[in-house]
Formats: C-alpha cells, sequence, structure tokens
C-alpha cells in the first residue's frame, strides 16, 4: 500500500496495512536531529535532491527521511503586505518587530515560541476599510521555490500531498489579534463577519491560484490555533456564528475535488467537535494532551465519522524513559487502530529534550505495535 493511499484510507475509516505517519519538529529539534544523524542524513538527502525539479539538500526535510506518509506544499502568505518587519527595540534576547500586518510582537531570537502580543494597529472598521483592498490573491504570495521542489519529491514517492494553509481565526489573530477579534463578536458583529468573509475569500482565491499553476492536492492540511487549555475562544455558540459558515465554505471547496480536510489547532477543542465534523473537517491534528484531548476517549466517540493525527504526549517523550514511553505510544495507538481512523504524530512539534535514541523507539513501536495483523 502506498503512503497516498494509506493515508486516504485512514481519513475514511477505511482498514490499512499499517498507521500512517507525519510529525513536527521545534527549530532546534530539527537542527539537533541532523546534526547526530549527520551523513545519514546528508546522503539520504544527496540522493533525494538531484537539481531542477527536485531542489537541493537545503530543502530536504526531516519528515522526508522518515519516509513519512504524508507531506505539505503551498503556505500562501496571507499578510496585509509582503514587506519585511521594522524592527522597533531588541535586547539580547528578544526583538520588538511591527510586522506586515502592523501588529507588533516581541519575539525570541534564539528560540522558537509564541510572540507576546504588545498591539495591534488594525483596531477599528474605519482602519480595517482603509487596508482590506491590500488582501488580493498574488503568485507572491507562495514561496514556489521551496514548494515546488518539495511538491514534485513528494509526487515521486506517492506520499500523500496536503495544500496547506491557514483559516480565517489564525488570519484574523495575525491582523486584530484576539482580544480585539472576541470582543468584536459581541460589540462588532457585522464587521468581524466582513474580516471573515474577506479572509476566506481570499483564501480560496489562493487555493485555486495553486491548482491553477498545476499543484494539485490529494488533501488540506488547515491550521488554525481555535483554542487553549481549557476550552476554545469562543463558545460553541460563537464558533456556529462566526467561523462555521466560513470554515464550511472553505472546505467545500476542498470536497468538490474529493480532498480531505485535516484541522489543525492547538488546545482543547472538544466543545466544537461536532460543530467541526459538521463543517467538514475529516480529521483532527495535534490533539494536545496537556488540554485534555485524549485519543482513547476520542476515537471510541468520534471515530466512525472522524480521523485523528497525533496525541502522543511530547511531555512524556521529554522523559526520556522508555516504560513510560512505551504506555503512551502502545495504548493511543491501539485505541486509534480500534477504528483505522488513527494517523501517528507528536501532541504539538517534538522538543529540544526528546533524545534521538527515544524519537528512533518511538518510531520502532509503530513498526511493532502499528502493523494491522
Amino acid at each position: 500500500m502506498t503512503s497516498r493511499e494509506r493515508v486516504a484510507r485512514i481519513l475514511a475509516r477505511q482498514p490499512v496495512d499499517r498507521v500512517p505517519r507525519f510529525d513536527w519538529y521545534w527549530d532546534e529539534t530539527a537542527v539537533e536531529f541532523k546534526a547526530a544523524l549527520g551523513p545519514l542524513y546528508d546522503d539520504k538527502a544527496a540522493a533525494a535532491c538531484t537539481g531542477g525539479k527536485f531542489g537541493s539538500v537545503d530543502n530536504y526535510t526531516l519528515w522526508e527521511y522518515y519516509d513519512f506518509d504524508i507531506s505539505q506544499t503551498a503556505w500562501p502568505d496571507f499578510r496585509l503586505t509582503l514587506t519585511k518587519p521594522e524592527i522597533l527595540d531588541e535586547s539580547d534576547e528578544w526583538v520588538l518587530l511591527r510586522d506586515a500586518n502592523f501588529a507588533e510582537l516581541r519575539w525570541w531570537k534564539h528560540k522558537m515560541g509564541t510572540p507576546e502580543h504588545v498591539r495591534f494597529g488594525i483596531d477599528t472598521p474605519e482602519k480595517w476599510a482603509e487596508v482590506k483592498h491590500l488582501l488580493t490573491p498574488s503568485k507572491d504570495r507562495i514561496r514556489w521555490d521551496e514548494f515546488w521542489p518539495r511538491y514534485h519529491r513528494a509526487k515521486a514517492r506517492d506520499r500523500f500531498v496536503c495544500y496547506a494553509a491557514v483559516e480565517i481565526f489564525e488570519s484574523v489573530k495575525d491582523i486584530l489579534g484576539h482580544e480585539i477579534m472576541l470582543k468584536a463578536m459581541i460589540r462588532n458583529p457585522k464587521w468581524l463577519h466582513d474580516v471573515f468573509d474577506t479572509y476566506t475569500t481570499l483564501q480560496i482565491q489562493m487555493f485555486e491560484l495553486a491548482e491553477a499553476e498545476g499543484m494539485v492536492c490529494d488533501g488540506a492540511f488547515i491550521y488554525g490555533d481555535m483554542a487553549y487549555k481549557t476550552g476554545p475562544f469562543m463558545s460553541p455558540r460563537h464558533y456556529r456564528e462566526f467561523s462555521y459558515p466560513y470554515h464550511k465554505r472553505y472546505f467545500d471547496e476542498f470536497h468538490k475535488r474529493g480532498m480531505p480536510v485535516l484541522f489543525h489547532s492547538d488546545g482543547d477543542i472538544r466543545p466544537v467537535i461536532p460543530d467541526l465534523i459538521k463543517a467538514g473537517v475529516d480529521a483532527i491534528n495535534p490533539l494536545e494532551s496537556r488540554a485534555g484531548m485524549d485519543v482513547r476517549e476520542l476515537a471510541p466517540q468520534y471515530g466512525d465519522q472522524l480521523s485523528f493525527c497525533g496525541n502522543i504526549d511530547v511531555t512524556v517523550l521529554t522523559t526520556n524513559d522508555r516504560e513510560k514511553v512505551y504506555h503512551e505510544v502502545s495504548t493511543k495507538l491501539a485505541a486509534g487502530m480500534a477504528k483505522n481512523c488513527y494517523i501517528y504524530h507528536s501532541d504539538h512539534s517534538i522538543p529540544p529534550g526528546v533524545t534521538l535514541d527515544t524519537y528512533h523507539y518511538v518510531l520502532q513501536l509503530l513498526d511493532e505495535l502499528g502493523t494491522h495483523k
């Protein structure tokens, strides 16, 4: 069974030969793992990247090294402008930037992390009206030099290729910030609907642009962190009023083409899972364990309607304790495999502190326990 077939079947809750695999890594972890792998990684990258449409070794990924079943492409840029951020202030540890959405964010200099939200320049309907015309489709919004080689390598390996992009909540958070956006649901719903509608239109247009250029994909990976550890940022009622119509409109475009939708959100999204299913979500990722997401509970409840990608607790992996890792992986694999609805993935991204030896042990367990007899 090819990767493309395997993932497609899991997303339709059908039997497969083994559990499909995918993962994300913190930047620091990726650098550490690549260095530790050394010539093993370099030689495999060189063999896969032969120039031309197959790119260069700098473009090669750990996803490909581990022969994971899913690949992502496109990731359009939905900023208002495509200009570089302006440095407003900095220290040895952080830098304060005004970005292309006119938002001021404080970032760590030497490690990945969520930025501090300092100020958002688009904070009224009047300011929004002045800039919304900037949200037009353009080829410049996709990093073709980066993603065409990955796309061609994935197609050559018959991987399941996902058109990857963000959705409205994530896009609007970047321009308005959470506080302004969520208050507008109560105080100025007409304005917020206009913002959501504008971004959804652009997101669909960019998908159509990529497709017209020949970047035809098997599914969609849609990113939108709409929850934190104790629940969604909005009530289920407000999800249905503000996000659902635009999610449905967006996801319908993929379903028209036979493309299942994998939806990514950190945090506890359990209160809105039934609404996400109605909106057209076929699988959820990454099922953050610290937020109470647990495939051992969710698969029996929703496994006939929804697939699950993730939930392997990285806080367990960072213990590097094989007994704990075995229990974490084996029990969650079993729950998902029972419903033919599970794709391996960590419950966030693999962080620094997970040793390469532990990570290879996880992959070994997938070989041993993730194969259907």
